[in-house]
């Protein structure tokens, strides 16, 4: 359905768009290829990352986040070698004269050596064994490759990693070829196609064990564990592993890459959704007490995080809130309704009982991206996507996350996109559910009482909560059963702070009036009955 052209000129605008990060604009980044020797001992890598991009203005330098725990042996140019003095390194970033027109493509590559801090990790797995993975969210690729390291500009990657001899090399995308040196060390090139963020560009490296679970719609499926683990893996938490992609293909869209590895790494995370690489702690596997919701919650990234991604760390709900909700979704989807809506039940929990509740979603107060990694990313996000689907019904929610995603796939996006893209399918103006439940601390907590007389139920909420939390609109199902068997649900629109609202339709006198029966909004529902 169309909006209305003053309501698409009043999103432009829209509080939901809200950009605090600081986006480098100047340039748009292409593409980078990543050369990398990983070392038979030590942590001593040499690296050369070559990066295709387009200027968007002119006079500007080329200002890339870079670790000085590496030596630049040289900057080399389309026009041959810089001299040193054309670029400068301040210890946090690599900035470079700027050359060339705006629209005009133009590569750089950087030659480096050194002992990464961060981002890639050279050392012992949990089995005693070496092994080298990335992991570089939020923003610590720039700990091993020079790169503009943040999710607003996503680019293309390919690899070309030697590693020491019996070591398998997995990364981003599709294996191009593997080359085996005099030495025995090997050279893996690997290549993705599809624009990712730098957070997910990833290679991991070590005796590794490869096995097919798929194809899953053409999607080439793997798993690649550790010897030890192998058994464990296949059996355990990735049994239904194809199950999980051929459902969200059959819901959102087809999946966006062209293979998907499940991977045993290092990661500090319990699983970092590396776009079409997924990187799993092997101290998950070791425990034996990884799940299959790890799973699907990671695979889920690969559509919402991966594809489509946040264009401002503030907004990262939409890949967070995203996943929480699919880890649950899915079991409903596979019929398995109690395992869905304990699911949900956990996150209401969760997000009440914690500090988050004091603040709002999109929380530009929060300067630490660790520290947006919180109850109202996970647990509200995914709360909000059930209201949303409440609100709207099935139809135009199932369409418009369809639509979100078929329009910013392989791109960014911020919430006031997803707003515009479900008012328009609703045929509505649905800003106030998005600006109250992401920009408004807390929840509402509705106080309800009822009573019964002249064939008029009569139902009173109010709502409770502290003034600095607001007040909230909410639809409010409310099931009525009465003395001779009837049992029907009823909504109440409440707008404000009270609502009074009569029923006439009843037949008999009600025996039980119940707020919210299946806990699916985000409220604190407290009700009795108050009889004449």
């Amino acid at each position: 359905m169309l909006i209305p052209t003053l309501l698409l000129l009043a999103q432009q605008t829209s509080p939901l768009a809200v950009v605090d990060d600081y986006i480098r604009d100047e340039v748009n980044v292409l593409h980078y290829d990543i050369a990398i020797v990983l070392p038979d001992q030590g942590s001593h890598v040499a690296g050369a990352t070559t990066i295709r991009y387009m200027p968007r203005r002119s006079d500007e330098s080329l200002r890339l986040d870079f670790d000085d725990a590496f030596t630049i042996d040289s900057i080399v140019t389309m026009a041959g070698r810089l001299a040193p003095e054309t670029w400068t390194a301040d210890g946090e970033s690599l900035e470079v004269r700027h050359w060339g027109a705006p629209g005009d493509t133009l590569s750089i590559t950087i030659h480096y050596q050194g002992s990464p801090e961060d981002g890639l990790f050279i050392q012992d797995n949990v089995h005693g064994e070496r092994t080298a993975f990335a992991d570089n969210w939020p923003n610590r690729a720039r700990h091993w490759f020079p790169s503009v390291d943040h999710p607003s500009d996503k680019a293309t990657v390919s690899y070309r990693v030697e590693a020491p001899a019996g070591w398998k090399v997995v990364a981003n995308g599709d294996l191009v070829r593997v080359d085996t040196l005099a030495s025995g060390r090997t050279v893996w090139r690997w290549l993705e196609q599809r624009r990712i963020p730098t957070y997910t560009m990833v290679i991991g490296a070590g005796p590794l064990t490869v096995a097919d679970i798929g194809p899953v719609n053409g999607v080439k499926h793997q798993l690649w564990t550790f010897p030890q683990d192998s058994a464990f893996a296949h059996d355990g938490p990735f049994a239904r592993a194809n199950l999980i992609v051929e459902t969200f293909a059959k819901i959102f869209g087809p999946f966006p890459y062209s293979k998907l590895a499940h991977v045993e790494s290092s990661t500090r995370f319990g699983g970092m959704e590396n776009s079409s690489a997924i990187f799993y702690t092997e101290r998950g596997y070791e425990s034996r007490r990884m799940s299959e919701g790890l799973v699907v919650h990671e695979t889920a990234h690969q559509w919402f995080g991966d594809a489509v991604t946040e264009y401002d760390w503030h907004h990262i709900w939409l890949s967070e809130g995203y996943a929480t909700y699919l880890a649950a979704l899915f079991y409903e989807l596979i019929d398995e309704p109690e395992r869905f809506a304990s699911s949900m039940e956990s996150s209401k929990r969760s997000y009440m009982q914690s500090d988050d509740v004091h603040r709002p979603v999109i929380d530009t107060t929060e300067k630490s991206l660790f520290g947006l990694l919180n109850r109202n990313s996970y647990q509200k996000g995914s709360l909000i996507l059930h209201m949303l689907r409440m609100e709207v019904d099935d139809s135009v929610f199932f369409g418009s996350m369809r639509e979100y995603y078929e329009t910013f796939r392989d791109s960014t996006a911020t919430s006031a996109d997803l707003e515009r893209i479900v008012s328009a399918n609703a045929g509505e103006d649905l800003s106030w559910f998005f600006e109250q439940w992401l920009l408004q601390p807390g929840y509402p907590k509705l106080t309800a009482e009822w009573d019964y007389g002249d064939g008029i139920l009569t139902i009173d909420v109010q709502q409770t909560q502290q003034d600095e939390w607001g007040t909230y609109r909410v639809n409010i199902p409310v099931v009525v059963e009465t003395a001779i068997g009837e049992r029907r649900t009823i909504m109440i629109d409440m707008r404000g702070r009270s609502v009074v609202q009569r029923f006439t339709e009843f037949g008999s006198e009600p025996t039980a009036v119940t707020l919210d029966p299946d806990g699916l909004l985000l409220a604190e529902v407290t009700q009795s009955p108050k009889r004449r």
